[in-house]
């Protein structure tokens, strides 16, 4: 097996070998000497560990991306193209966004500023980014313990629309149009720990017939805190970022169909237009960095009793496609989750799809639906109750379905015990209910 893996680091090629699997990204940067990334939090909540990636959207166009590098195994970015605050510009020849920062004083202990940089590098590049709301968005996933924020907005704004009024491409624009950086086949190991990433569907249950103890990995978002905050190490790891069945991402006549691999990022790009619940779940999703690894796929099947995704893909009458050496099968969501941390994926299957089927109006009926979400604030946190509603009417305004599932995760008073919440009323009822609330 080959000892040895490749990736774009600011633009130079460079060779890694005889690190460890579970060494993630940024001890891996300071380790070679790129110490402008931080280590605050080492669980993806404060950012400043932040770089950008090179990645694909939904339409397979090189796009950059922030993502948190505390939470990424190196072998992650084999084949990709890493940009670091290093590489985005120095004093002596400053990028725009670290110029916007200086001249406007968004910076004073300087520990956040590398992160805020490549937040604002990512959105410097974007072209959806249109309102303020979109702008909170971008660097709600930065934490600044010092300077206040509304500097730090100003720079991003002043930089923000400086480059769309000049309007012309500068260097990273180029490397971005040239960039063939795509996650592909690897295999890797040392010292006895390995790491695989397959190609195809095929491939990937071959590996995992081959190495049963091995761990599925994708985003990292939630398996890199058993790394960086428990301490884990894992002997094995599968990738199954590049899988081409787990990344596709389709819209059919009746509903849409999302390859488990794919990210949140990409989802809300595509759907949240149609599903406005959807859409609000995502927006309060953990950060912008966090969408732009984590999968949906990766969320649910941890079965977490504060997983946001849940709750909308019960009220969408969702299904998945669990998928093995010996076929298919399509579960209902509801079917999907057995219990606390446990789904009903057998230890031969893999999640290959999630399907959320359209809401089509038959006779006259109407569905609405919407997210509710209680935590302590409205950035970066999890659920203290979590709910979406969905109730279906006809023209006399009379109930014909509704469904309430909700995850709740409480302490109790004496600061023991854990409680999961989850409710489904009236599916189908027999009898129509009078509709007497707002949504």
């Amino acid at each position: 097996m080959p000892s040895d893996f490749q990736f774009l680091l600011n633009g130079l090629p460079v060779s890694v070998k005889e690190v460890s699997p579970n060494l993630t990204l940024l001890e891996y940067l300071r380790r070679t000497g790129l110490t402008g990334s931080k280590e605050g939090c080492a669980e993806g909540d404060c950012g400043a560990c932040s770089v950008a990636i090179i990645e694909r959207d939904g339409d397979g166009n090189p796009v950059y991306r922030a993502v948190n590098s505390c939470l990424m195994p190196v072998c992650l970015v084999a084949g990709r193209e890493v940009v670091s605050v290093e590489g985005i510009g120095c004093s002596k020849n400053m990028h725009p966004v670290q110029r916007a920062m200086a001249e406007g004083f968004g910076s004073q202990c300087g520990y956040c500023t590398p992160g805020f940089i490549c937040s604002m590098f990512e959105g410097y590049y974007r072209d959806d980014l249109h309102t303020h709301d979109d702008l909170d968005d971008q660097l709600s996933g930065n934490l600044c313990r010092c300077t206040g924020y509304r500097p730090i907005r100003d720079a991003a704004i002043e930089a923000f629309t400086d480059r769309r009024r000049k309007n012309k491409p500068d260097d990273f624009t180029e490397r971005l149009k040239k960039s063939e950086s795509k996650p592909g086949r690897v295999e890797y190991e040392y010292a006895g720990e390995s790491f695989f990433r397959p190609m195809s569907l095929a491939e990937l249950l071959r590996l995992r017939k081959e190495n049963p103890q091995a761990r599925l990995i994708a985003g990292a978002t939630e398996l890199g805190l058993d790394i960086t905050k428990r301490f884990k190490r894992f002997p094995s790891l599968i990738s199954v970022e590049a899988v081409m069945e787990l990344k596709e991402i389709k819209s059919t006549a009746t509903g849409w169909h999302i390859g488990a691999a794919v990210t949140l990022t990409e989802i809300e790009d595509k759907l949240a237009e149609e599903y406005p619940s959807l859409g609000d779940m995502l927006r309060v999703f953990g950060s912008r960095q966090i969408r732009n690894r984590a999968t949906m796929g990766g969320n649910i099947v941890t079965a977490s009793p504060i997983g946001d995704s849940a709750p909308v893909l019960f009220a969408l009458d969702a299904s998945v496609i669990l998928a093995s050496e010996s076929g298919e099968r399509t579960l209902s969501i509801g079917e999907f989750f057995v219990a606390y941390r446990k789904t009903a994926l057998q230890d031969n299957e893999v999640l290959k799809t999630i399907i959320i089927p359209r809401a089509l109006a038959v006779d006259g009926v109407t569905r609405k639906t919407a997210w509710f979400k209680v935590s302590k604030r409205r950035e970066m946190d999890i659920s203290t109750v979590a709910g979406c509603f969905t109730v279906d009417c006809d023209k006399q305004n009379v109930v014909r379905h509704i469904c309430l599932p909700m995850v709740a995760w409480l302490q109790c008073l004496r600061g023991r015990g854990r409680l999961k919440l989850r409710c489904s009323a009236n599916r189908g009822a027999r009898k129509p209910l009078r509709l007497f609330c707002r949504f």
